[in-house]
């Protein structure tokens, strides 16, 4: 299940009372700028120990290429980086994620890559 490096479809997050819930309930939240991790530990109906979710912001980014390409590159660094974070939850627990990307200007692939590895280690730590 956790063994491949791919982002299956049941693992993202699209149901928005879950969406809501990180942001409204007893969601915590990490900040690395310009990436901002919001997690919550809830009950999912999923084969996945996560749901995540990735979001990038229409009035900083008008145009979709742009938003796509940030999102794109956040998920790729969460599909690759998600084995660490399936190790480290226990059997019964399922977790929440979203991913939001709070810049103002278009990132290059290396950062992108830095701060979202640097709040997905944060987020390890927290759940420990």
């Amino acid at each position: 299940m956790g063994t491949s490096n791919t982002f299956h479809k049941l693992e993202k997050l699209s149901h928005k009372a879950s969406v809501d819930a990180i942001f409204q309930k007893k969601g915590q939240s990490i900040f690395k700028p310009p990436i901002l991790l919001a997690f919550l530990k809830t009950e999912l109906h999923t084969p996945y120990p996560c749901q995540v979710f990735v979001s990038v912001g229409k009035r900083k980014f008008k145009k979709a290429v742009d938003r796509n390409r940030i999102k794109r590159q956040i998920t790729d660094v969460y599909r690759l980086n998600k084995n660490r974070i399936y190790e480290v939850i226990l059997d019964d627990s399922k977790y929440a994620i979203g991913i939001l990307f709070l810049g103002k200007v278009l990132p290059t692939s290396s950062e992108v890559e830095k701060n979202v590895t640097l709040a997905i280690d944060e987020f390890i730590k927290r759940i420990k």
